[in-house]
């Protein structure tokens, strides 16, 4: 079977980041009051600065599926793998932009793709790690020559405080809050492929391991019904209208704290199912990359590693919780761009993965071996600016015209050959052996054809323009030259 390798990463995190203090102008303020539970969580869960996608008067300013795009266009920059070329588009996300259709679809549409199959998963948390399992098993069995996965979240538009208000509340319970000074909005995405790259860094997928405990647990985070105690209560399409589960509560977005602890206990005896299968020896691990919503959370699992042997020194841990918020489903993606991209990170480097979900208990690990080099992929070319070349004829009111329509003609050419795919490539220095090989494939028969049309054109100009004449065949015999360099 394949290898498999993660060979670009990129994100996004839309406008700027926001400070705790800011949080309420941009979510609202409930019927013009402050929080009275925001503080208490912050302090917990640690977090300093995290993004919105929407702006102070709670209007949107992107789209789930255009955080998505977002950060896709970002990993495929950064790759060697060219759009039109994704074979399988793989997404993860709590809840899309729209019901139906699927979320693959909607991100599919923004994408300069070509057509290519899609999967969708919608979960919490874990759903971005069932896009990249599917997207993994799908290359490691050969059904699949390369994929991209993405994982993104736009939380903020469900904590309104209009929303509220709407229901006639004057305090939310706190399963309700807990969650408005928890959850933030950005995306991740990977590019994979079943060979490493020729230059620079990739992560080779050693496994993916995830297990659902629904079987074992309540829901813990969920929308759609008011509360989690009865199995078969109405749920939010049960009502007899949108407006009436609305008011209810139904639609808003609840977790029950009561129970995370058991979301911690129940990943750590998971990560030591693992060291018994003989998946992790902690021994070589070089990173952890644990998404945790809290930092409240990280002493709780340390200790138990700790007392069942598994423990994984404090230098080995990386997260960009208290940076860039709880991203959900994008935050490991967004997490292992952040790593890849930080000059830490050195061929062998083992790398485990660890994305517990609390909506109603599943458990991830992934484990990654850092391989290639860690030298740049090529050289980077900065764009030259855009002027027409210097033409010199005889002054006349014809030529001058002539000249002010050529110099319009080369600077919009000059334009459009910057925006050209593979011209790109060589200025951001991403440009790949294959792709330089299928240039110069490509460029073969215009050098060949173009030679001969411009010794036929030659052969057809007049005498009394000798100096146009021998200008074309000194062409010829260039372009000539350049066949015999291709060959």
């Amino acid at each position: 079977m394949s290898e498999v390798y993660i060979t670009s990463t990129g994100s996004f995190l839309p406008n700027k980041a926001i400070p705790n203090d800011e949080i309420e102008d941009y979510l609202g303020r409930i019927n013009g009051k402050d929080s009275r539970a925001k503080s208490r969580v912050l302090k917990q869960n640690g977090i300093k600065t995290r993004h919105y996608a929407i702006d102070k008067n709670q209007e949107s300013t992107h789209s789930n599926a255009q955080l998505a795009v977002s950060a896709i266009n970002d990993a495929i920059q950064k790759s060697g793998l060219r759009s039109s070329d994704v074979e399988l588009l793989c997404t993860g996300t709590t809840q899309g932009d729209l019901p139906i259709p699927g979320f693959a679809s909607m991100v599919h549409a923004g994408l300069d793709f070509n057509r290519c199959e899609v999967a969708n998963f919608q979960s919490v948390c874990a759903s971005g790690i069932m896009a990249l399992k599917n997207a993994y098993a799908q290359i490691k069995s050969d059904e699949k020559e390369n994929a991209v996965c993405v994982g993104s979240e736009l939380a903020s538009r469900l904590f309104k405080a209009s929303r509220f208000e709407a229901q006639g509340v004057d305090d939310l319970p706190f399963d309700a809050e807990f969650l408005r000074w928890m959850l933030s909005d950005g995306a991740g995405a990977f590019v994979l492929q079943n060979k490493k790259n020729e230059n620079g860094l990739s992560l080779k997928i050693d496994w993916i391991d995830l297990k659902s405990h629904a079987n074992e647990f309540p829901v813990c985070m969920y929308t759609g019904k008011t509360d989690n105690k009865n199995e078969t209560e109405k749920t939010w399409l049960d009502y007899p209208s949108y407006e009436e589960a609305s008011k209810a509560g139904a639609i808003n977005l609840k977790q029950d704290t009561r129970l995370l602890d058991k979301v911690i206990k129940t990943g750590v005896a998971h990560y030591f199912e693992l060291i018994d299968q003989g998946k992790i020896n902690r021994k070589e691990i070089d990173w952890l990359c644990c998404h945790y919503s809290s930092e409240m959370f990280k002493a709780p699992i340390k200790e138990l590693m700790h007392k069942g042997g598994g423990e994984i020194a404090d230098k080995k841990w990386f997260s960009n919780l208290t940076s860039k918020g709880n991203t959900g489903s994008a935050s490991i993606f967004i997490m292992l761009d952040e790593l890849m991209h930080s000059g830490k990170l050195v061929p062998g480097n083992k790398i485990l993965c660890m994305v517990p979900e609390s909506g109603r208990f599943i458990t991830s690990f992934m484990q990654l071996t850092v391989v290639g080099d860690n030298n740049t992929a090529t050289k980077r070319y900065p764009l030259r600016k855009i002027e027409s070349p210097e033409l010199v004829i005889n002054k006349s009111e014809t030529s001058e015209w002539l000249i002010r329509n050529l110099t319009q003609v080369w600077i919009d050419f000059e334009t459009a050959l910057l925006k050209v795919p593979i011209v790109e490539k060589i200025h951001d220095g991403t440009l790949s052996l294959s792709d330089y090989k299928l240039l110069l494939t490509d460029l073969r028969q215009q050098v060949i054809d173009g030679s001969q049309w411009i010794s036929r054109a030659a052969s057809n100009i007049d005498i009394h323009l000798f100096d146009l004449r021998s200008a074309f065949i000194k062409h010829t015999a260039t372009e000539h030259k350049d066949y015999q360099m291709l060959e």
